[in-house]
């Protein structure tokens, strides 16, 4: 569906689940928080194992991107207890495909995006599928440009009955500007910024030409999968993802009223997040008496590293807000990146789900995690800085009362690697301690037709960290979020499909020794969120005619630890029109034309760490697509 809706980001993708809401600038990288929980670097796979994301992840090569909701810590080690961000990547079809796509926005963004499909071989045992994608960028901040390559490959050979063998590459090259959003930081105090607030708008960004930042990511994958007869299979993964990257962040400082503010520069050139993951895993079936068994055993590892140098940070001359101005770029010396962090993650994992006749199932699983962490210096030495095990457990009980419906209940606990402190921080960049976290889930999910109803009842109970008083970042106590979540999603009919649902989450800080902030809501997490997509075929009238629209409502969300400044709700309205048409030549084309924010609103889209991204103003999308 989030073809239809031209997605070119994460962030557009995750409108749609009213579970979600962003964490970061989009212009900057995609991170969002899932259940009012911040998705850190080890809560983003691609095809189940880890990546770094500190760069907009391609959707080009992307089949779907899965949103795991709730402690997942059983399969994927680390996490966020909010939930998991899965990218799949496409694969070779059944089918031969040759897809060209041409896409524009009314800011002048263009884009070229090429997908290539086959398989050969006498038994057709050989498949590959091509994927390349060129885009001038520019949106709505005025200056804005940038411009993006992407390449990748997804390669397969079903090597006899039982073999199947998997590779995959793909590689990016972005390089844009960083604009830096407006963040309470940026001001003095609180009531200054809050002052200036009425002259901020999307278009509100602190950034210079030369501050362009170059992104490079690489991922590689590859996979085997032996069948071990009819009910066993055994299946080795292994994952290498490097991202490389200069940094060059304005942050401005002491803004003043008429916009007039210190700028201040953070130069950090030669960055680098490397992860390698390895996973075997044994799947299979066994039965014994009336009980049948779905065993599951693995082992994997993840090392991640951190790569940068001491860098510049500094001021850099006077700029203003309200009416920009250039400032020259001081092209600062610094000394040489070094490996400033490794975490190693090893782990030992066994589940086992339980069918008791047609109806019932019992789950449990358990996980042996050590994680390793070490800093490093200049001087090339690594020095460990945490080294502790832990068993995390997870059990579950599922009912089918009538075909179609199940009723579940689940508990977990899980580890999560702690943040990273933030620019700004007085101890910024540092990687805190992994953190612990316990959920109680009960859930239902009912099939209407071809479309599914799901909702849930939760509650997850995890470690608290933040920015102090003396922006020292820190871990302190403990946050609880209890909510409910309903979505229903699929064809209602022939001609209407819909994506449907809402979430109400109650968050607060539930302990910690700054007294002040126990039965705070944490900042960027609204009570209450809902969306509505339809798409609606209009084939009577016009064959390959359909139209779409969506509603994203978003509740008032906390922008300071105290919640005494609460960033106002809002009801953004998108729509868009979607024409299909075989050609006399045997060519597919479709054409799509989407505009978001139809009543151009403005609103705050972020307020995660004191953050006043707002969401982008009326903007148009169009796209054509040929297959051939």
């Amino acid at each position: 569906m989030f073809q239809d809706q031209q997605a070119k980001s994460l962030a557009d993708v995750v409108k749609n689940d009213p579970s979600v809401t962003l964490a970061s600038d989009p212009m900057w990288f995609d991170r969002v928080m899932v259940r009012g929980f911040y998705l850190g670097v080890d809560a983003v796979k691609r095809d189940g194992l880890t990546i770094n994301d500190q760069g907009s992840i391609a959707l080009q090569n992307k089949a779907s991107v899965e949103i795991a909701k709730g402690l997942s810590a059983l399969r994927h080690g680390l996490t966020s207890p909010g939930g998991v961000v899965n990218y799949i990547v496409k694969r070779p079809g059944a089918d031969s495909l040759s897809r060209l796509t041409l896409s524009a926005n009314d800011d002048g963004a263009l884009g070229v995006h090429a997908d290539l499909g086959r398989r050969f071989g006498r038994d057709r045992q050989f498949g590959v599928r091509l994927n390349g994608a060129a885009d001038k960028l520019r949106n709505h901040v005025p200056g804005y440009q940038g411009d993006k390559q992407f390449v990748s490959g997804a390669f397969e050979w079903q090597a006899g009955d039982a073999l199947l063998l998997e590779a995959d590459i793909e590689h990016q090259r972005s390089d844009k500007q960083g604009p830096g959003s407006p963040n309470v930081l940026w001001w003095n105090t609180l009531a200054e910024a809050r002052a200036a607030f009425s002259r901020l708008d999307a278009k509100s960004y602190a950034a210079q030409d030369w501050a362009v930042e170059p992104n490079r990511q690489t991922y590689l994958g590859a996979r085997a999968t032996y069948q071990l007869g009819e009910q066993w299979k055994l299946a080795l993964a292994g994952h290498r993802a490097r991202l490389a990257r200069d940094q060059r962040s304005i942050n401005p400082r002491a803004t003043r009223p008429n916009g007039e503010y210190d700028a201040s520069l953070y130069f950090s050139p030669d960055q680098e997040r490397n992860n390698s993951s390895l996973q075997l895993v044994l799947e299979g079936d066994l039965r014994s008496a009336a009980l049948a068994h779905a065993l599951a055993v693995g082992v994997d590892s993840v090392r991640r590293d951190m790569v940068y140098g001491d860098g510049f940070s500094g001021p850099i001359g006077q700029g203003n807000l309200f009416a920009p101005r250039p400032i020259a770029d001081p092209a600062p010396v610094v000394g040489a990146a070094y490996l400033a962090n490794r975490a190693d993650q090893r782990a030992l994992f066994a589940t086992d789900t339980i069918s008791l006749g047609e109806q019932w199932q019992v789950f449990g699983g358990l996980r042996h995690t050590r994680i390793a962490i070490h800093s490093g210096s200049a001087s090339g030495v690594l020095r460990k800085t945490y080294d502790k095990a832990a068993t995390t457990p997870a059990l579950g009980l599922l009912f089918k009362p009538v075909p179609g419906m199940s009723l579940y209940a689940s508990y977990a606990e899980g580890l999560e690697q702690g943040g990273t402190a933030p620019l700004g921080s007085s101890n910024q960049n540092q990687v805190m301690n992994p953190l612990d976290s316990r959920q109680l889930e009960l859930g239902a999910k009912a099939e209407l037709g071809g479309a599914l109803l799901t909702g849930a009842l939760f509650q997850i109970d995890k470690g608290l960290e933040y920015t102090n008083a003396d922006k020292l970042y820190v871990q302190d106590g403990s946050q609880l979020h209890q909510g409910v979540e309903v979505t229903l999603g699929g064809p209602l009919t022939r001609n209407l499909r819909l994506l449907a649902g809402a979430a109400w989450l109650k968050a607060r800080v539930d302990e910690t020794a700054n007294l002040s902030l126990i039965g705070k809501r944490p900042q960027g997490v609204p009570a209450w969120q809902a969306n509505l997509f339809a798409d609606y075929a209009l084939g009577a009238l016009l064959p390959g005619l359909s139209l779409n629209g969506g509603a994203y409502y978003g509740g008032k969300k906390a922008v300071d630890l105290h919640n005494t400044w609460m960033a106002g709700a809002y009801l953004r309205l998108d729509a868009g029109v979607r024409y299909e048409q075989a050609l006399a030549s045997g060519q597919r084309v479709v054409l799509r034309l989407t505009v978001e924010n139809l009543a151009d609103r403005r609103y705050l889209a972020n307020t995660n760490g004191g953050a006043l991204t707002f969401g982008a103003p009326r903007s148009a999308r169009a796209s054509l697509a040929m297959d051939f």
